[in-house]
């Protein structure tokens, strides 16, 4: 018997295939560091301690002498506060109102009740997000190959722009993403001159920081994403290079987003809660008031009073990418104009409760910032002249935009601002263009009372979304049992039953918003006769409530013993079912009630 061998099958040769072959059409620096400006930190640690303190110093002149600051400041603090000294301290007084990072960055300042009651901690925290920005315009100028004295001379003319110092001092959260979304155009920047794709995954992290502290900051997001994609396939690079690199970019921003989604379905059972509630984007009944020519007339007014350099920036970048066939300048035209139209598609498909407001100029004015520089990289020799009009500029804007903020129609505390800036007097009591009031004096006063009077945890029953502030200058959340402390289905039930839970009731003399005046509007107007006034002001009533008190009592128990709302001497008066009435025994004057013989009728 044979046996016959078959020829084995030959095994495919493997190839290495070094690195540097596999990278030979990728047109991205990989792997290697290209040449690029030398890091000077010295220089970027100077910038950012000089503004951090300029506008520290600022903002403790403007928020805790002169009162103006903004209670959405007021109310991110104190969810700060409730995370380290709530009773018990809970992480979910972030809540949906706001990005989550708006809170959360604020946290660790807010650590120490007696800083945080004191109020001079916030102007530090928008100070130093200010403060990052210009140490990112900076660099950005570096790479634009700006001299010296024209980067100083930029920066000085950003950093003393109305709008900047007013929402780089007063806390409030603009520059939170603002800052990153900055931090993340620059990284951009940085990609496009030295194709180094390390800058990319940069940007990439930035936008994700930016996602969870401002959303307006996912239009930018989307943008960028398509501006990689679309300059990449211009450059010649294969679908690999391009698929790689924008999954690189965008990763971290959906993760962000998914993560966030999935936690508001979970608890909440609606993955889109964050955006739907979000403070960013609550639709307003009064947005049928703007026509679409009033949404025109008033993007033009944003325009032209908050960010007047847009109105040469944008054309010269759409002319730059057109005529000199300048891709990125393209892109940055795009982007400043997505910054432009935003606030008023919002309107128009009514996404927010803050209609034009003038601090949506702020974002236009930076990326029209951040397209000059890129001008003046682009000018090459004339990179001084683009450099030192747009300093001349900014300079020019200074008292432009510092006038219109008394007159502008849609503000927050921007006439405030000016009011304190023009007189040096304090802003406690002024009253904004929408008829809002400025200053904190009235929750100063009750979180006074409150420490002197009622120092135990968990006694004053609270809506803590309308007596926030009060709840922050006490410094000492532990005090009061407020929606956070364990959800709003215990604080519901404790509201209907407070004399089983707390011994005082802190309420708003407006029902509009405060759960707790609605059910006791009474006592939220000081004319309740058995929740009785303990404190109160202009803003908030803190009434005591009694041990025996039944939710509905009209009067005291000592007063009516069955609860009916009608005195027990009243009840003794009343004739017994079946008694007669009352006889005229003759001697009635007719004077209480005549009766007219002509007509038959009572007068």
């Amino acid at each position: 018997m044979s046996t016959t061998l078959s020829p084995e099958t030959p095994s495919p040769v493997k190839v290495v295939v070094s690195n540097r072959e596999r990278l030979s059409g990728v047109v991205q620096s990989v792997g290697k560091r290209p040449a690029d400006i030398p890091r000077r930190r010295w220089e970027s640690a100077a910038i950012f301690a000089v503004f951090t303190v300029l506008y520290s110093a600022i903002g403790y002149w403007l928020v805790v002498d002169q009162h103006v600051v903004g209670f959405e400041t007021l109310d991110r603090w104190t969810r700060a506060l409730m995370i380290w000294r709530n009773e018990p301290p809970k992480l979910s007084s972030v809540g949906y109102d706001y990005p989550p990072l708006a809170v959360l960055l604020v946290a660790p300042f807010a650590w120490l009740p007696v800083l945080s009651k004191s109020l001079v901690l916030i102007p530090v925290v928008s100070a130093i997000f200010a403060a990052f920005t210009m140490v990112v315009l900076n660099t950005m100028m570096r790479r634009a190959q700006v001299l010296a004295p024209l980067r100083v001379a930029v920066l000085a003319t950003v950093g003393l722009n109305p709008l900047v110092v007013m929402y780089a001092s007063i806390g409030a959260r603009s520059f939170m993403w603002l800052a990153f979304v900055i931090a993340a155009l620059g990284a951009l920047f940085a990609w496009y001159v030295t194709a180094d794709v390390r800058f990319v995954m940069i940007a990439g992290l930035s936008y994700s920081v930016a996602a969870l502290t401002g959303y307006g900051s996912l239009l930018f997001f989307l943008v960028s994403l398509i501006m990689v994609a679309a300059i990449l396939a211009r450059l010649g690079a294969d679908g690999t290079e391009i698929e790689g690199t924008t999954v690189g970019f965008a990763a971290p921003t959906i993760y962000v987003i998914a993560l966030w989604s999935a936690f508001n379905l979970i608890l909440l059972l609606r993955p889109l809660n964050w955006l739907t509630e979000s403070s960013d984007t609550a639709a307003s009944g009064g947005l049928a008031d703007f026509s679409f020519l009033d949404v025109v007339r008033g993007t033009g007014e944003l325009v032209l009073y908050g960010a007047p350099i847009a109105i040469v920036v944008l054309p010269a970048l759409i002319f730059a990418g057109i005529a000199r066939r300048n891709g990125f300048a393209l892109w940055l035209g795009l982007i400043l104009l997505v910054s432009i139209v935003t606030p008023g598609l919002a309107v128009l498909v009514r996404l927010t409760d803050s209609p034009l407001l003038m601090n949506n100029a702020l974002p236009i004015l930076l990326v029209s910032i951040v397209g000059a520089i890129w001008l003046a990289r682009s000018a090459v020799q004339g990179s001084a002249l683009v450099a030192g009009a747009l300093a001349a500029g900014l300079l020019l804007s200074i008292p432009w935009t510092f006038s219109s903020m008394e007159t502008f129609k849609q503000q927050g505390v921007e006439r405030a601002f000016h009011d304190a800036v023009a007189t040096g007097e304090s802003q406690e009591g002024a009253v904004t263009l929408d008829g809002s009031y400025v200053g904190y004096d009235n929750e100063r006063n009750m979180a006074n009372y409150i420490l002197d009077n009622v120092p135990d945890p968990d006694s004053i029953l609270t809506d803590n979304a309308s007596t926030y502030a009060v709840i922050l200058m006490t410094g000492a959340p532990n005090i009061f049992f407020d929606r956070v402390d364990q959800s709003d289905g215990p604080w519901t039930r404790a509201a209907k039953a407070p004399a089983d839970h707390v011994d005082y009731m802190l309420l708003s003399t407006s029902t509009s918003n405060d759960l707790l005046s609605k059910l006791y509007p009474s006592a939220a107007a000081g004319e309740d006769q058995v929740l009785e006034e303990v404190y109160g002001n202009a803003r908030y009533v803190l009434v005591e409530v009694p041990d025996d008190y039944r939710y509905g009592d009209l009067l005291p128990d000592s007063l009516d013993a069955n609860g009916d709302g009608v005195l027990d001497t009243d009840e003794d008066a009343t004739p017994a079912e079946g008694d007669s009435d009352p006889v005229d025994d003759g001697t009635s004057t007719g004077t209480d009630l005549e009766t007219d013989t002509e007509t038959g009728t009572t007068p």
